[in-house]
């Protein structure tokens, strides 16, 4: 790798989580990955020196570390991050919820708000219906909600298709309590449904702005219809994938005509011959099968906190497919890794790696995504992977590693 080309992998611009002035996490996590691809043994000990770093160096951010960041920021706290006693945070989540008349859940629960405020100042992720309470408890911003959305549950921002976000959506934006989405959701309740509603594409676009009730209600009453529209995140979302899906049978075709075990003179491999059990083989080749000749479980990976239990399985492809599951960003970003390290793999690692941003990050933002971030594991995992001289290969020995201490079936 050029020296010069590596002075150019700069996240600080492009990944910073902006609502926070003094994100350290990004900042670290950016200066670590410099440091690890810039080391002598990458390039020819690449799938060590990757496995070595995700597996005993990489810093597991979790959501209560966000959320923790981020009331220390709000707070205008002088001590030191790391010395903060979690009880100072716990009294100022419970007084905030206290000031703003925000419930302790959403939905009837015996557990004491002090228990709740704990575990989501420690728990490794949280549910989408907490990261609303908690902007109403806190008195976030949408662009803040909309951060914890997309950075740290790394979903989609808000579902403008949706009449429950676009209810608390608004509430954020006029820093309206938790009483008063629940009067705008009984409200919407008894709204008659209106078709004919014109502007709907310019609240989806962001032309415009839902800045009164009037437009509320409005927009609500169009909702309101059920319209199933093509441009909902959702259906964005699953269209981006069986594009990359195409892409990637076209490609895994086109390998199969070539190799020498697959090769028969009679049989001429299309995209439609792929199945998600020749997905599954290709991109999942590192990963060993059981005696039934499924993938070997999750949890006998080391590496299975750091890629959020997930994996491009025959049964995943399968379920998405078949609207049982829902596509997220690790589906799109594996697709979209997997072709631009055939398409471009004899492309200078630099070149591949920007490449791929450059394609990623535009299917990401159609989705309602965000950007891709180096905090992820599962993300600064794909990201050194491009940098290598063989990503495909090295992303398939680092899943290999991960299994290689475990006789867990």
């Amino acid at each position: 790798m050029k020296q010069n080309s590596m002075r150019e992998l700069d996240f600080e611009q492009t990944m910073a989580f902006d609502s926070v002035e003094e994100f350290e996490f990004t900042r670290r996590a950016a200066q670590r990955f410099r440091q690890v691809v810039r080391l002598d043994q990458f390039e020819d000990e690449d799938a060590d020196v990757i496995f070595n770093y995700l597996y005993k160096e990489i810093e597991l951010v979790s959501f209560g570390d966000y959320l923790k960041r981020y009331i220390y920021e709000r707070a205008g706290l002088e001590e030191p991050f790391y010395e903060v006693p979690q009880e100072v945070y716990k009294e100022i989540v419970t007084e905030s919820f206290k000031e703003t008349y925000t419930p302790k859940s959403m939905n009837p629960t015996s557990t004491k708000l002090s228990s709740l405020i704990n575990n989501w100042l420690t728990q490794a992720s949280v549910k989408r219906e907490t990261v609303f309470l908690l902007g109403f408890g806190l008195r976030m911003t949408p662009e803040d909600v909309s951060e914890f959305l997309t950075k740290v549950l790394r979903e989609q921002d808000f579902d403008f298709h949706s009449p429950e976000e676009v209810i608390y959506w608004y509430c954020f934006f006029k820093q309206y309590g938790y009483s008063k989405a629940e009067e705008y959701k009984t409200r919407y309740m008894e709204l008659d449904p209106n078709k004919n509603y014109k502007d709907a594409f310019k609240v989806y676009s962001g032309g415009l702005c839902l800045d009164s009730d009037e437009k509320l209600f409005q927009y609500l009453a169009y909702l309101k219809v059920g319209a199933d529209d093509p441009m909902s995140e959702e259906s964005q979302a699953f269209q981006e994938c069986l594009r990359l899906l195409q892409h990637t049978k076209e490609i895994i075709a086109s390998m199969y005509q070539q190799d020498e075990n697959e090769k028969n003179p009679k049989k001429i491999w299309t995209a439609d011959d792929i199945t998600p059990a020749d997905v599954e083989k290709v991109i999942c080749s590192g990963i060993p099968v059981n005696q039934m000749g499924n993938l070997k479980k999750m949890s006998a990976s080391i590496l299975a906190k750091h890629f959020s239990q997930k994996r491009f399985s025959r049964q995943r492809i399968t379920s998405i497919l078949n609207h049982k599951l829902p596509v997220e960003r690790f589906d799109l970003i594996t697709l979209q890794f997997f072709i631009i390290s055939q398409e471009m793999q004899d492309d200078d690692p630099y070149n591949r790696y920007h490449h791929f941003l450059e394609e990623i990050q535009e299917v990401l933002q159609k989705c309602g995504m965000s950007e891709i971030y180096i905090v992820n594991p599962y993300e600064c995992f794909l990201l050194m992977c491009l940098l290598t001289d063989c990503p495909l290969a090295v992303f398939a020995d680092i899943w290999e590693m991960s299994y290689e201490d475990s006789d867990d079936e």
